[in-house]
């Protein structure tokens, strides 16, 4: 059973959070003892929003959910308040019993202990409505009037009742909550996102990609190519001899050049000067387009280099779309920039990916619902999300050219037609590349948010580790799972790797042990062994019967 989850996986903990009432509820009645399961899953569900460990139980934790949560929210007629703590005892012991609470909880015995020394505190808090928040408020007083919160009629007589001040309802603790309740939407969200490890590469790596970026040499050339100085037109543009001069240098805008009336018709060169300026490698000084002069060495720096151009993207605007037939570039009232780092953190966030295309899309569009309160497709026609999609892909293309990101086809089209609410979604699913990676973490860590690297969960239980790594790239999950073994004796690691084992039936968590067991040493091995003749069996055989718990290697100590 599987007993960490993120806070987004919603229908995975309801199903561990049914089987764990279960087994509540099955051990009390053994043991002959009354439990409410409702109370049960209000403690789940208190562990769930603290931190999704569902087997690490703290005094701290139990102190804190007796005293301050199970007040403030859960809502219990006066005579029941003694099921709390009985609830939170049940299921402590069923916990333990079966060995689920993880290397970090603290001992069965001390956490029955501070339940019994947090009782009276939950009582006092209990009993003082100052501590509720305003829905359990309200639910406590249709509780002692009676009210059956299924009717709805029922209780819009009873809230009338209480606007007319008919109802024995303390004012005076109402309004404290009120305040409360105004407080707490005033304090700042918590908006960090739930980075995965990454692991960066090593410096030599970096040069050998940022010298391999086509970006790169077509920038320093259009540095080299403005030499001292290239005059510009009235509204800051190349005149059209020089641009089409600059295409034929560097082997760019083929299609455009016979027909180009101005620069701007020609997409590629207008991209290239506007990257280069926006990089500060060219201005504008007189209605000339010059080199800038401190920009000169750092031509010479490759790393750099690369990290200016990556970050001036997110300058550039409107200077993707180029003209073609629908006009302007539009992202439905997003500029692309305010839209490039939603892509790069997305992708920094799926371990680099590969996400599909389409998923960016989904989030700008949600990001533009909330700013105009409804549907944009409602409102935006066909050309509108032509030109939409067609931004995008210029600015995938020059991230592309930077060497930031791989472009690659999915071939799961129902997944990608979901995503995109149409028939024809693109197929296109991106990838960062490790000084993509790379570049986005450094980002991060500028603005000060934790951004993990592989080895910092070494000292974490090893199911936290397999859901922080089950969807990382192969290298990344390895890598973690490395420096976890590495970090404890052999003898400790086969242990909690096979204790971890027994319990968990999540697939890919059970194949990520497995290849953990491998790097613990020969009593690894003898599991990994075991595992798969017990997985030829089956196939030989059919199903087997109830799990099989595999015993515990005995494995040499480290001298």
């Amino acid at each position: 059973m599987r007993l960490v989850f993120a806070a987004h996986e919603h229908e995975e903990y309801g199903l561990a959070r049914d089987r764990l009432l279960t087994a509540v509820l099955a051990r009390s009645r053994r043991l002959g003892r009354e439990v409410d399961a409702a109370l049960v899953g209000a403690a789940l569900d208190y562990k769930l929003g603290v931190d999704g460990r569902l087997g690490r139980w703290t005094r701290r934790h139990v102190a804190d959910a007796l005293a301050v949560w199970f007040p403030r929210t859960v809502a219990v007629p006066d005579a029941e308040w003694a099921e709390i703590p009985n609830a939170l005892d049940a299921l402590i012991g069923t916990l333990a019993e079966q060995d689920h609470l993880d290397g970090g909880s603290d001992t069965p015995q001390d956490l029955h202990r501070q339940v019994a020394d947090s009782t009276p505190a939950l009582y006092d808090a209990m009993a003082d409505e100052r501590n509720y928040d305003l829905g359990k408020f309200w639910s406590v007083q249709m509780m002692r009037h009676d009210v059956d919160k299924a009717d709805v009629l029922a209780v819009q007589r009873f809230l009338d009742r209480a606007a007319r001040d008919e109802l024995d309802i303390d004012r005076d603790a109402l309004a404290a909550i009120t305040r409360e309740e105004a407080r707490r939407r005033d304090e700042p969200v918590d908006t960090t996102p739930d980075l995965p490890p990454v692991l960066l590469p090593s410096a030599a790596t970096l040069v050998e990609a940022a010298q391999a970026s086509v970006a790169l040499d077509r920038l320093r050339a259009v540095t080299y190519w403005v030499r001292a100085g290239r005059p510009l037109t009235r509204d800051g543009r190349l005149w059209l001899s020089d641009a089409l001069l600059l295409a034929d240098t560097l082997g760019l805008d083929r299609f455009y050049r016979d027909t180009a009336r101005t620069s701007d018709d020609l997409p590629e060169i207008s991209l290239l000067v506007s990257w280069a300026r926006q990089a500060r490698l060219v201005r504008v000084v007189n209605r000339r387009l010059v080199p800038v002069k401190g920009a000169g060495p750092l031509l010479h720096r490759p790393i750099e280099l690369w990290r200016r151009a990556f970050e001036a993207l997110g300058r550039l605007g409107d200077h993707f779309g180029g003209t073609d037939v629908f006009g302007a570039p539009s992202l439905f009232s997003m500029s692309l920039g305010e839209a490039f780092p939603v892509l790069w953190l997305t992708l920094y966030r799926a371990a680099g990916g590969p996400v599909p295309v389409e998923e960016f899309y989904r989030l700008v569009r949600a990001a533009v619902n909330g700013q105009f309160g409804c549907v944009v497709d409602d409102l935006a026609g066909d050309t509108e999300q032509r030109l939409w999609r067609r931004d995008v892909a210029a600015l995938l293309d020059a991230l592309e050219l930077l060497g930031a990101v791989e472009l690659e086809e999915s071939t799961d089209h129902d997944h990608l037609a979901t995503l995109a609410c149409r028939d024809d979604p693109d197929p296109t699913v991106v990838s960062l590349t490790p000084i993509g990676i790379w570049v986005c973490h450094q980002l991060l860590v500028e603005q000060g948010v934790h951004a993990p690297l592989v080895g910092e969960l070494a000292d974490e239980d090893v199911e936290y580790v397999c859901v922080r790594v089950a969807d990382c790239r192969p290298e990344i999950a390895a890598a973690e799972l490395a420096a976890w073994v590495a970090a404890r004796d052999p003898r400790t690691a086969a242990h909690e790797l096979t204790r971890f084992l027994r319990r968990t039936d999540e697939p890919r968590h059970r194949e990520l042990v497995v290849a953990a067991l491998a790097r613990v040493g020969e009593g690894g091995h003898e599991v990994t062994r075991r595992l798969e003749e017990r997985s030829s069996r089956r196939q030989r055989r059919g199903p087997e019967g109830p799990h099989r718990v595999i015993p515990e290697p005995r494995v040499p100590a480290r001298h």
